[in-house]
């Protein structure tokens, strides 16, 4: 479930309160250059849409999903609470980690009670800061990770962009197994981040993740979760063409939208 992020496109940027009927609202009041204004959540506004999480996940149950992934990451709005610089409030729902850890955890709480102990939650993450993932310190990620299991999250996403990089802030350390060791061993890790080949995927899982989380290699490549295990199979990498794309089955739409992605539509076509 996605809610509140400011999308720096030209339509969903300048255009958010038209294509949802109402301004959106974050943490606290925000508005800069290419980015959509935002009002500050009220207390309303927050325990509703922690019941909504949770009925999110009873509605994912009913219709058959094994699981549910809560989106913490990328400057979403669990994330923009998560936040110190975007997140500004003096009240339960700001100030102190606690506090701006606060609707993560109740969202998590949420859909935990919503549904059967056999289905499972997660919730995915940024680590540290990185594209609209703003104001995130890597030590406080970590504790943000051990509340999340506590409050019974069975797995933990970690969107690195570049699986392969070591944190900036520990520039000798991979987030990985930082993560791993603060959590319960029963608490599973999916791990995203450039990951195209059989050996990135292994090396990721190496490192402490469970399981790899693909983007635009599983765009490119939809038969890649049974082909990785053809030896010698290489998947294929950008740039394609939109007729490529379609062919894949993106329709006209998403096949254009993924000219945002620098390199990975070739012009022709």
């Amino acid at each position: 479930m996605r809610t509140g992020h400011f999308r720096k496109t030209s339509s969903a940027g300048s255009n958010a309160a038209s294509l949802i009927g109402e301004t959106p609202w974050s943490a606290t009041a925000f508005a800069a250059p290419g980015l959509a204004p935002a009002r500050a959540g009220t207390e309303g506004d927050i325990e509703r849409v922690i019941a909504d999480f949770g009925a999110a996940a009873a509605r994912a149950h009913r219709a058959g999903f094994a699981g549910v992934e809560l989106h913490g990451a990328h400057g979403y709005l669990l994330g923009q609470f998560l936040s110190a610089t975007i997140n500004t409030r003096v009240d339960l729902w700001g100030g102190s980690l606690e506090g701006r850890a606060r609707l993560v955890r109740a969202a998590t709480r949420a859909a935990r009670a919503a549904v059967p102990a056999s289905f499972t939650v997660g919730v995915r993450l940024s680590p540290e800061d990185r594209g609209n993932a703003v104001g995130l310190d890597l030590d406080e990620s970590i504790q943000v990770a051990r509340w999340l299991a506590e409050d019974g999250a069975d797995f933990l996403h970690l969107s690195l962009w570049d699986a392969s990089q070591n944190t900036r802030k520990r520039p000798e350390d991979h987030p990985l197994p930082l993560f791993r060791r603060a959590v319960p061993a029963d608490v599973a890790f999916v791990a995203a981040g450039g990951i195209w080949s059989r050996q990135q995927a292994e090396a990721v899982l190496d490192r402490g993740a469970d399981a790899v989380a693909l983007g635009l290699a599983g765009i490119a490549n939809p038969e890649w979760p049974a082909r990785i295990r053809e030896v010698g199979w290489e998947p294929r990498r950008p740039p394609l063409t939109i007729a490529e794309l379609r062919g894949l089955g993106l329709n006209e739409t998403f096949a254009e939208a993924m000219r945002n992605w620098k390199g990975f539509v070739a012009d022709a076509g």
